[in-house]
C-alpha cells in the first residue's frame, strides 16, 4: 500500500508495465516501468514513481517537454477550432459570468488557439498565454516561461489549463500556485482526460507523461487543498472542471469529496477489463504477423510508444520480423525519424505486399475522426483496423 498524493488514503498498484518510453522526444532506449495505482477513496489514478519523486520523474522528462509542440503549424490553421474547443465553450459560458469579466490566462496555452478563439467572442476581455515551449507561432500575447516560476498579482477572472495537469506530478502546490492568480471569486478551468471515456472506447490512456488520471473527488479535495472549491463537473467530451477562489469571508463546504460519486471500484474493474482486452488484442497481432500479414501504424506519437512498448514487453527478443512493421505520420518534421525503431513515412508511402493490419494511435477522439477515415480508403480486402487496442468493424 501506497499513500494516495491527493487524498491520503492507502492506494494500491494496479499493474506495472516495463520498457515504457518516456515521449517521442526522447533518446530510444531511455525507458521506465510504468506502475499504475488507484486510490479507492478519491479514485484517483496515478503513476506511483512520478509521485514517489517528482523532481526527480520531471527532470528525466524535460527534454521532452523543451521540444514539445503540440500543434503541427503545417497541419492546422490558426486558430484550430475542433469539437473539444467547443466543448469547453459550452462549459464556460454555463458557468463563467461572461459580461463581468476583465483579465484571463491561459496555461500551457501553446499557439494560442482556444485564447484567440475567445478573442473572438469577448472583444473585450484581456488575455496572456503562458507556454513553457519555444514555438515558432503564436497568435495571442504570450509569455514563454515555466508558469510555476512566474508571479502575478491577484487579479485574473479566470485561469485556463487544458490538458496540462494530467502531465505534473505536483498537482497541490501547482493547482495553489495557480490559485493565487485569482482574485476573490476568480474561476480555475482544468480540462483533464477522462479516464473511463478512453478505457470505454478501448484507447490505452497509460503513457508515462500522463501521470495522474482525476475523478471529481479527488478533484474536490485537490481544490481544497489549494483554498478553491469544485463548482462544476461535465463528463460529456473529456472532463472539464471548474474551481472558485472563496471570497472575503467565505467558509469553505465541509468534506470536499462526498457529494462528488465514489468511482473506486468502478475505475478498478474497468483497468481490469481493459488490461484483459490489451492481451487478447497483442495475441492477435502476434498471429497475424506470423501469418504473414503486416502491421501499419498510424501516428509517430507517445501513444505509439505506449503501444509499442506492451509489445516488446510481451514478445521479448522474438518479436517478429521488423520489416513486417511500419509507422507512418501526417507530419512532414517527422517523416525520416526513427520513433520507436521504426522509421516514419507520409501515410501515402506504402506499398503493402499481403495484408495489413492497420493500428490508429491516437488518444484524442478528434485526432481519430480525421485518421480513422484516412485509413479506411486505403484498406484493401482482408485488412484489418484497430483503434489502439480495439478492433473497428468494416
Amino acid at each position: 500500500m501506497i499513500a494516495c498524493p491527493v487524498c491520503g488514503g492507502p492506494s494500491r498498484v494496479l499493474f506495472e508495465r516495463g520498457g515504457q518510453s518516456g515521449s517521442v522526444h526522447m533518446p530510444a532506449g531511455d525507458t521506465v516501468t510504468l506502475a499504475l495505482a488507484l486510490c479507492p477513496d478519491c479514485g484517483f489514478c496515478f503513476n506511483r514513481d512520478a509521485f514517489a519523486d517528482p523532481g526527480a520523474f520531471l527532470s528525466w522528462l524535460a527534454p521532452a517537454y523543451r521540444s514539445y509542440t503540440l500543434l503541427d503549424n503545417d497541419l492546422h490553421g490558426f486558430p484550430l477550432v475542433d469539437e473539444r474547443t467547443r466543448a469547453a465553450e459550452r462549459f464556460l459560458d454555463a458557468h463563467c459570468p461572461w459580461p463581468e469579466m476583465e483579465n484571463v490566462l491561459e496555461v500551457g496555452s501553446n499557439r494560442g488557439d482556444f485564447l484567440a478563439f475567445l478573442r473572438q467572442r469577448h472583444a473585450g476581455v484581456h488575455l496572456l498565454g503562458v507556454e513553457s515551449s519555444p514555438l515558432a507561432l503564436v497568435g495571442v500575447p504570450t509569455l514563454f516561461h515555466d508558469v510555476r516560476e512566474l508571479r502575478f498579482s491577484p487579479t485574473f477572472d479566470l485561469v485556463i489549463a487544458r490538458q496540462v495537469v494530467e502531465h505534473v506530478a505536483d498537482p497541490v502546490d501547482f493547482t495553489a500556485h495557480l490559485a493565487g492568480f485569482l482574485r476573490p471569486g476568480g474561476r480555475l478551468f482544468y480540462e483533464l482526460p477522462l479516464l473511463e471515456n478512453d478505457l470505454d472506447e478501448g484507447v490505452d490512456p497509460f503513457v508515462v507523461e500522463h501521470v495522474g488520471f482525476w475523478s471529481e473527488r479527488s478533484l474536490a479535495r485537490l481544490g481544497a487543498r489549494a483554498g478553491l472549491v469544485l463548482e462544476a463537473v461535465d463528463l460529456t467530451y473529456q472532463m472539464s472542471a471548474l474551481f472558485r477562489r472563496l471570497g472575503p469571508g467565505e467558509v469553505s463546504p465541509g468534506d470536499a469529496m462526498e457529494r462528488w460519486p465514489d468511482r473506486g471500484a468502478l475505475r478498478a474493474g474497468l483497468v481490469r477489463r481493459f488490461l484483459d482486452g490489451v492481451e487478447k488484442s497483442q495475441e492477435q497481432w502476434r498471429k497475424w504477423v506470423e501469418q504473414g500479414g503486416e502491421i501499419r501504424f498510424y501516428g509517430a506519437s507517445n501513444v505509439f510508444l505506449a503501444v509499442h512498448g506492451v509489445l516488446a514487453e510481451r514478445w521479448g527478443r522474438d518479436v517478429p520480423d521488423a520489416c513486417r512493421q511500419s509507422l507512418a505520420d501526417d507530419s512532414p518534421s517527422r517523416w525520416g525519424s526513427l520513433v520507436g525503431g521504426l522509421a516514419v513515412t507520409p501515410l501515402e508511402d506504402h506499398a503493402p505486399k499481403g495484408p495489413v493490419l492497420w493500428v490508429v494511435c491516437a488518444m484524442y477522439r478528434y485526432h481519430r475522426a480525421t485518421m480513422v477515415p484516412r485509413v479506411r480508403q486505403r484498406m484493401r480486402p482482408g485488412d484489418r483496423l484497430f483503434t489502439m487496442w480495439t478492433e473497428l468493424g468494416n
